[in-house]
């Protein structure tokens, strides 16, 4: 029997609001060579509809998985829809990998088509070996566009149970080879999607600034959501400030999310004080603490901006926690761990390690949101999925009125002298000192301690902070446990592409000196 009449799959509403608003803007294109480009709803599915029908003549069947690789574009979210409308599994290969790394993703993913643009065919020429022995190719995507004006494309006729699996998403690798978590339908249909409504985390009025690349969960559910609620996209190539500043005005952009890394760096541009921020409404902000100073000052520049904190998971379709707040007044108990309630969708608990419930300790979750599992690691999945609850690794505290406030990745907790250590506690604590621009905390190993708490920190360049002044100032404000045995001076940190801090980076520099 045909149920196509009730199902509810990704791709329908890109379909939807391409007949409901044909002419409204979905993606919109900057490139750092000043080139713009933008799409309309009835465009972006029509390019969707011709990828579609090109695949299938090469023969890709449903449930099959397709790669892309790339930076933001038009050409790669219309690729994404052109897998889903096939039935098919999309996932991202992340540019910035290693040969053996993108190799690996390769004969995990198995992809039949592996799509890229002309600004990657060297690396993917490079990867075609790996291609070939699982049994995919390589598909351009540039100069598609232009094939619009020639026909019509209809839809694919594929069935699709909204059970099935859309996305296919590699977390970081903190602890060993990425692991590929599989997300349907549904879990975006009836909870990610409905909950950023519900929050009003984005609007259909929006016109959306994203900064997070698409080969990570924060880039590709927000182009899930977006398009679904019928937004607008702006998409950049470059994450430099000074071109997000620019996109800002000319775009009139009112939403946007990125971590602390970014704002800091935004706020400090010789643009700042010089670009119209006024048509940001919301800014969001995940992955990291944020800083007194760089939020007071976009406060200032833009008083009536409303922020979000967010948390969220692969593993849980991104989204899990919110917290609303237009003045540091508004965060409970000023702690700038906060990250807010859960979403609707959510229910949550917070356990020791025998499962008893806890003020501190691993946030657990039940939600229709949750992964269905990590491809090929059944083990790995039965594990992490145990009891009914998904065990996120992280280690929250949960006051009175629910709020949650993240203290750790379980794997980052500082176990010392018998004692555990909050990282993000002891990072908030040397943030506190003016001329801190960063800092990153970690433990290594020790035979007195078990493990000793390290700290790198990276400072303005005409400020004089030694380490005396920052192990100090922590013993101030700190346990004694807590207080950085050592203090390393860097120039920068280690970072991914959305900014974060590369921690494990850190750790082996510790472990080769």
């Amino acid at each position: 029997m045909d149920f196509q009449y009730r199902r509810a799959v990704i791709s329908d509403m890109l379909k939807r609001n391409a007949m409901r608003t044909p002419n409204k803007i979905a993606v919109v294109e900057r490139k750092s060579d000043g080139k713009r480009r933008e799409v309309s709803y009835q465009d972006l599915n029509q390019l969707a509809n011709l990828i579609a029908a090109e695949w299938q003549l090469l023969g890709v069947k449903p449930k099959s998985t397709v790669a892309g690789i790339g930076k933001n574009g038009i050409e790669l979210i219309a690729a994404y829809f052109a897998t889903l409308k096939l039935g098919c599994v999309f996932t991202m290969l992340n540019y910035s990998h290693t040969r053996s790394e993108l190799e690996y993703q390769i004969s995990h993913a198995k992809p039949e088509i592996l799509a890229y643009l002309d600004s990657t065919s060297d690396l993917v020429d490079s990867l075609q070996n790996s291609l070939t022995e699982s049994n995919g190719c390589s598909y351009g995507l540039d100069k598609l566009l232009n094939k619009l004006v020639d026909a019509t494309y209809l839809e694919p006729d594929v069935e699709i149970a909204d059970d099935w699996s859309a996305l296919l998403v590699y977390t970081s690798g903190t602890e060993s080879r990425p692991k590929g978590v599989e997300l349907t339908h549904r879990n975006f249909m009836i909870a990610t999607t409905p909950a950023w409504s519900y929050e009003g985390y984005l609007r259909n009025s929006d016109r959306f600034l994203l900064l997070a690349p698409i080969h990570t969960m924060a880039g590709i559910g927000t182009v899930t959501n977006a398009i679904s609620l019928g937004a607008t996209l702006v998409v950049l190539d470059s994450t430099d400030p000074n071109l997000v500043l620019e996109a800002i005005e000319v775009e009139r952009i009112s939403n946007m999310s990125q971590t602390p890394t970014f704002y800091r760096r935004m706020v400090e541009s010789d643009k700042f004080s010089l670009t119209d921020l006024t048509s940001l409404e919301q800014c969001h902000t995940y992955g990291g603490l944020n800083q007194v100073g760089v939020f007071e000052a976009l406060v200032t520049k833009v008083p009536h901006l409303q922020w979000a904190t967010y948390w969220g998971q692969s593993e849980l379709s991104q989204l899990g926690c919110i917290g609303w707040f237009k003045s540091l007044s508004e965060i409970p108990g000023g702690d700038l761990r906060w990250i807010g309630l859960p979403v609707p969708h959510l229910e949550v608990r917070v356990v020791d390690e025998s499962d008893n419930d806890a003020e501190v300790g691993e946030m657990i979750i039940r939600s229709p949101a949750i992964m269905s599992g990590y491809r090929n690691d059944e083990e790995k999945t039965k594990e992490v999925l145990r009891g009914g609850w998904l065990r996120t690794g992280d280690i929250v505290r949960q006051d009175a009125e629910k709020n949650l406030f993240f203290y750790d990745r379980k794997k980052d907790v500082i176990k010392t002298g018998g004692m555990n250590v909050s990282s993000l506690e002891v990072e908030q604590a040397i943030l506190e000192i003016p001329g801190v621009l960063e800092v990153a905390v970690v433990g290594v190993s020790d035979e007195v301690w078990s493990e000793a708490v390290v700290a790198f920190v990276v400072i303005k360049s005409n400020d004089k902070i030694d380490s005396v002044k920052i192990i100090s100032h922590c013993k101030s404000n700190l346990a004694g446990y807590k207080v950085p045995k050592v203090v390393h001076f860097k120039d920068s940190l280690p970072k991914d592409l959305q900014g974060k801090i590369l921690k494990r980076i850190l750790r082996d520099e510790l472990n080769v000196s």
